[in-house]
């Protein structure tokens, strides 16, 4: 517990630290170089696929956004969408070997501490701003350690086992299960070898991983502390983005479960059939979000204003 706790208060602390110190180092430079990353909307999905496939944590990537929408160097649509990017972003972990960015936290605070030394201002805001970043990982690192019991046990099989009796227990659980741990692919990875050794039918499987890709986002709100209304509407968006995908999903289980009964028996692996069905499911609900983009930023932002005015 005191592992959780103590990495929960790291990643916070390591978000305010970046936030505060991009504040600072707010100049046109900076700016213009978001701008080009995320000056479209093709561009922000792009940036957010990019991210998390480099560095594997939607979680992180989130983070950042949320400390640069905080900065005013993100608009909430860009930041936006460089969400629901790094929900396709997230997906490679079953298919590519990438970079676990927690691994070299440490070395990010080191050179991070190691620019503090110099007297120029800049260079200090931007040790700040790699600290930050480091400590971001650093404690999700450090709270996977304190929750990895929770994984390595028999008694979190056995749950997933009795989550399995039907497609709507599954997808509560996997929703459940990825919050707690705040990793969607370590719960689709249970789900993927479970379904692999024939403990699960597909449709549990499928119906956790779309839980998961839930559970992962709400688990996310630990970033809203102290964050801008910006900020905030940006994750209670991507939270309801997930949400109905999920629930679209689940309703239509009976032939989404089938394509992928289909094709694998073309690739005869059980846990790519998961991974597809997660890739799947990520890439075409962000087909159809980018369709209704505008008007739901657009609604977000009369309701922010609606608020302001109010208060």
């Amino acid at each position: 517990m005191l592992f959780v706790v103590g990495g929960l208060t790291l990643f916070l602390f390591g978000l305010n630290l970046m936030r505060d110190s991009l504040i600072k180092l707010n100049n046109e430079k900076l700016r213009r170089l978001l701008n080009r990353a995320t000056g479209s909307k093709i561009r922000a999905l792009l940036t957010g696929i990019l991210a998390t496939t480099l560095i594997q944590s939607s979680s992180g990537v989130t983070a950042i956004v949320v400390a640069l929408i905080c900065a005013n160097l993100l608009s909430l649509s860009e930041g936006l969408m460089v969400m629901i990017g790094s929900n396709i972003g997230t997906t490679t972990t079953a298919f590519v070997f990438t970079l676990q960015i927690e691994r070299y936290s440490l070395i990010f605070i080191i050179a991070g501490y190691i620019l503090l030394l110099f007297k120029n201002r800049k260079l200090s805001n931007v040790g700040s701003i790699i600290i930050g970043f480091g400590l971001i990982f650093l404690g999700i690192d450090i709270m996977n350690q304190g929750l990895n019991f929770i994984s390595d046990s028999t008694y979190f099989l056995n749950i997933m086992l009795i989550l399995s009796d039907n497609p709507i227990n599954s997808f509560i659980g996997g929703t459940i299960i990825s919050a707690l741990i705040q990793s969607s692919s370590v719960t689709i990875g249970f789900a993927q070898n479970l379904y692999a050794i024939g403990s699960i039918p597909l449709k549990a499987a499928i119906s956790i991983m779309l839980g998961a890709n839930i559970g992962t986002t709400i688990a996310s709100l630990i970033v809203a502390v102290s964050s801008t209304k910006e900020a905030k509407a940006a994750l209670y968006v991507n939270i309801i983005f997930n949400l109905v995908g999920g629930i679209v999903f689940l309703a239509l289980l009976d032939p989404f479960a089938g394509l992928f009964r289909y094709l694998e028996r073309i690739t005869l692996n059980k846990k790519l059939t998961v991974a597809y069905s997660h890739l799947f499911f990520n890439v075409l609900s962000t087909v159809i979000f980018y369709f209704i983009f505008d008007a739901v930023v657009n609604l977000t932002q009369r309701k922010l204003e609606l608020e302001a005015k109010i208060n």
